[in-house]
């Protein structure tokens, strides 16, 4: 064979052999390029998905919208008014093209020529007046003669002025062809007008309608500047995309669509306070901001450690910025958790942020001993439940050993009481005792066996809700693991209030139970306690109700009758042993107790749990599971069951020092979401929302209001008052103190109010129930003055209401009105030391202190009609109606004269 023959041969050869692979590989591209292309568009951009079935859901709404449009137009009532509507349109443009239009335009056109043709004229002499008075100055500035330079200007001025009063004339004679003309297009104008508003709302859906269509998909973006930091506490630029599925998240008319469609809740309160455009989605609701993929967006993916918040713990994100704020209307869990830790006093051993200054709520133990019985002192350590059901004291788990051995301690450390007065021993009547327990006010914050409500409770119905929240449509997920795991709570209807609703009579027990006082205190403490309860402890919310010797002692033989010691024999003599002290005094040390007791012997002691201040961000290698394999390992169930049963992370090894506080499921959430809320993040301080003084003034108020249980007698923001059901005639029960359009801040002097609460006197003598003395401090009286200055809408609290000089003929006519020739206010009304004549179930307060402690022009807006102001109220109306004779029968005047009168009685 030739060597050219042998070299073809061979190539071809090494062709066909390559042929294949290079098929294979030519398919193998084919199909990578087609799942490259597929995996782009299907599996990397589901957003577009989600916008292609919202784009159908909208199409679907706006056709629906649509369509009801059209059947309005279709209507006979409206099908009439655009047949009229019509034909005027019709016969208006008939008279725009008619002989009358016609004749308008031409004049119109006619007088226009005129005018240009005179301005024109006009324009030009006015460039040769330029030019001569130019060749003027040019004369002057050579030194030569301007005279007639002069005069030829003076001339030419003279004939511009002549065309401009010419032009002038045909100006106006133009303007009045163009109104002329003009009020043939305006009737053409303003009926097609009224024919396109009726069709715009037809028009406007079919645009929307076509914008569908053609829409595209986009990514939607939001650039947040300065919310978040760096790891250098530097304010940098996050990015979030939630929008891009979440189409609707800002827009009206998608509340019941299923997410991601749904609009969010209460759009307009928080997107009006917090614009999407300035705090983004992650801020509130966490997730991954940048992300498009759901669970990457959600953040539910590893080594994310904040993933997105649902259900209730989405209300968490509101103290990053509001971190002086106690409550939220549209947070309720988190308020109620918040007020659930002030309430037990969690930061007696943990350090928790904005609870710094909070007091101990737990009893003074340094006079235990001169107070209780030592058996009932053992019983109570080791079950505190079995005494008092609802007490907020937590079981310890205790043995009887331990028990005897804190008790120990206590009664041995126990400083001395005041020296008590004998006159507890004298004898007392029981049933003038309970008497007094069920009329002074008692009720208002202890129930009692054997008083029972007389009446209905009728006070102030619930205020209304600020936000009536319907379904709560929370994302709770139920995880579920072996056993014991917790499963969330249903979403269920609640009602957001800005202030709890009123307790029922059976329910209010913000003083202990006294159903068996008599087994815990003796006779002695318990009859110099009634007395004076801050003589035992300066700060005991406790008032004073200005018992007197027999009264107490009345009270102290009633109350020693509910309930009996049950005295261990030997308990005594086993509590003063040295060991048990010793190991009591460990005890105590180890259990914290101190944290919410003051403990003789641990005044600087330290907490001796952990710092909760950023407990949200713990993450699970930091925390501490035991043994419990049957709790899953997430922060939420770690949470949970420490807080329903801290025992089950113990271990041979580890012991669990946290008491258990027999939370019920609600209790363990509501807790869990606040604590969720403990994190050391920072918001830069454009972000961070302090209260205002107004804002401040009224939770202040409502954190005295609370802790003193003033709405146990009182109604406050249409509140409580729950002690009138213990009362036959409502006439005797404590006065409300906002109801209708009453307002006690509107109604009384910020200086009168404050001395009052310092020292209160009786305004209704007739009353058995007593305004007790609370022992406020400065601060507090001032707060609760301020609280109610500004719930009155008083822009200025403290001033002086002076009524300028006395006007006597105003002052005799107001002393004339209120006499028993008129209105005989004084039959119901005490005056000073002189009691109405009328039933004391029929008086009403006493008048002479209305200068002091009234405003003048509240007392106006009462007299004029008190229907108005207080609903129900026993004090007539006489206006409209006044007599004639006075004042020439001006209502006004005499309103004005009465005030008057009030406002300068006794010095005249």
């Amino acid at each position: 064979m030739q060597p050219w023959r042998w070299w073809r041969t061979s190539k071809l050869a090494e062709q066909r052999s390559l042929r294949i692979p290079f098929f294979i590989v030519g398919m193998l591209f084919f199909v990578v390029a087609v799942w490259a292309v597929w995996n782009e568009e299907k599996t990397r951009r589901p957003w577009k998905a989600y916008q292609q079935e919202f784009s159908r859901l909208e199409y679907e709404r706006v056709g629906r919208e649509l369509a009801a449009e059209r059947s309005k137009l279709e209507a006979p009532d409206v099908r009439a008014v655009l047949v009229k509507l019509q034909e005027d349109l019709k016969a208006a443009r008939a008279r725009l093209a008619g002989p009358e239009a016609a004749k308008a335009q031409q004049l119109l056109a006619q007088r226009e020529a005129e005018y240009a043709e005179v301005n024109t004229k006009a324009q030009f002499v006015k460039s040769k007046l330029d030019e001569a008075l130019y060749w003027v100055d040019h004369a002057i500035h050579d030194k030569k003669d301007s005279t007639q330079p002069r005069a030829k200007a003076a001339a030419i001025e003279l004939q511009l002025r002549g065309l401009t009063a010419q032009a002038d004339v045909l100006n106006a004679r133009m303007e009045d062809a163009q109104g002329i003309v003009k009020r043939f297009q305006v009737d053409v104008d303003a009926i097609q007008g009224r024919i396109d508003e009726l069709a715009e709302p037809v028009l406007t859906l079919e645009r929307r309608l076509e914008a569908i269509k053609v829409r595209s998909p986009e990514v939607k973006q939001i650039v947040v500047e300065g919310l978040a930091t760096n790891e250098f506490k530097v304010p940098i630029l996050t990015v979030d995309r939630c929008a891009t599925c979440h189409l609707a998240i800002d827009r009206p008319g998608f509340e019941q669509a299923k997410q991601p469609f749904a609009t969010h809740p209460y759009r307009e309160i928080l997107f009006g306070n917090h614009p999407i455009a300035r705090f983004g989605c992650t801020a509130c609701h966490q997730g991954q901001g940048p992300t498009l993929d759901v669970e990457a967006a959600h953040g539910e993916v590893r080594h994310w450690d904040r993933p997105l918040l649902r259900g209730d713990f989405v209300q968490t994100s509101c103290r990053k910025c509001h971190a002086d704020k106690k409550e939220f209307a549209l947070a309720p869990v988190y308020s109620r958790g918040r007020q659930m830790v002030e309430d037990l006093g969690c930061f007696g051993c943990h350090t928790m942020a904005g609870f710094e200054k909070a007091q101990k709520v737990g009893p003074d133990l340094t006079r235990i001993a001169g107070k209780v019985d030592p058996s009932w002192l053992v019983r109570w350590i080791k079950k505190p439940k079995g005494y008092l059901p609802k007490t907020k004291m937590p079981h310890f788990e205790l043995s009887d050993e331990d028990a005897s051995n804190i008790a120990a301690y206590l009664l041995r450390t126990s400083q001395p009481l005041p020296e008590l007065q004998s006159a507890s021993k004298a004898p007392a009547s029981v049933e003038r005792g309970k008497e007094i327990v069920s009329s002074v006010g008692c009720l208002g914050c202890h129930r009692i066996p054997g008083i029972e409500a007389k009446a209905p409770l009728t006070g102030a119905s619930p205020a209304v809700s600020l936000v009536h929240a319907g379904t709560a449509q929370s994302e709770r997920e139920q995880e579920a693991s072996e056993g014991t795991a917790r499963t969330a709570p249903q979403s269920k209807p609640v009602k957001t209030w800005l202030v709890a609703p009123p307790p029922v009579p059976e329910n209010q027990d913000f003083g202990p139970d006294l159903s068996k006082i008599a087994g815990k205190v003796n006779a002695d403490w318990l009859f110099a306690w009634v007395k004076d309860p801050k003589q035992f402890r300066p700060t005991t919310r406790m008032p004073n109700l200005r018992l007197s010797d027999d009264e107490a002692r009345a009270v102290t033989a009633f109350l020693m009758t509910l309930g009996q010691k049950q005295r261990v024999a030997g308990l005594e003599q086993e509590v003063r042993r040295a060991d048990r002290i010793t190991a009591g005094e460990r005890l105590i040390r180890k259990r914290g107790c101190f944290g919410c007791h003051d403990i003789k012997g641990f005044e600087t002691s330290e907490k001796i749990a952990p710092d909760l201040s950023n407990f949200s961000q713990k993450r699970l290698l930091e925390l501490f599971f035991g043994e419990a394999v049957q709790v899953k390992q997430t922060w939420q169930d770690y949470t949970f069951w420490k807080l329903k049963n801290p025992q089950i992370y113990a271990t041979e090894r580890v012991e669990q020092l946290m008491p258990n506080f027999r939370f019920t499921d609600e209790d363990a959430n509501t807790l869990l979401v606040f604590l969720k809320s403990l994190s050391n993040e920072r918001i830069q301080p454009q972000f961070q929302r302090s209260l205002s003084d107004e804002e401040r003034a009224i939770q202040d108020g409502r954190t005295l209001v609370k802790r003193y249980n003033c709405n146990g007698c009182h109604v406050i923001e249409g509140q409580g008052g729950a002690i009138a059901a213990f009362y036959a005639n409502e006439t005797r029960t404590p006065p409300p103190l906002e109801v209708g359009m009453m307002h006690e801040g509107e109604k009384v002097q910020a200086t009168w109010l404050y001395q009052f609460l310092g020292r209160p006197i009786p305004l209704r003598p007739w009353l058995d129930v007593r305004m007790p003395t609370f022992g406020l401090s400065i601060e507090e009286a001032t707060t609760l003055t301020k609280y109610f200055a500004v719930m009155g809408k008083q822009q200025v609290p403290y001033e002086y209401a002076s009524v300028g000089e006395p006007n006597m003929e105003l002052i005799n006519a107001g002393r004339l009105l209120l006499s028993k020739d008129y209105f005989d206010c004084f039959t119901c009304h005490q005056q000073g030391e002189k009691k109405p004549e009328g039933k004391p179930e029929e008086w009403a307060p006493d008048l002479s202190l209305a200068k002091r402690r009234l405003r003048p022009i509240w007392i106006s807006k009462w007299l004029k009609d008190p229907q108005k102001i207080q609903p129900g109220t026993k004090m007539p109306s006489y206006y409209p109606g006044g007599p004639d004779d006075i004042l020439g029968g001006k209502e006004d005047r005499q309103i004005q004269a009465m005030t008057e009168h009030l406002m300068r009685m006794g010095e005249h």
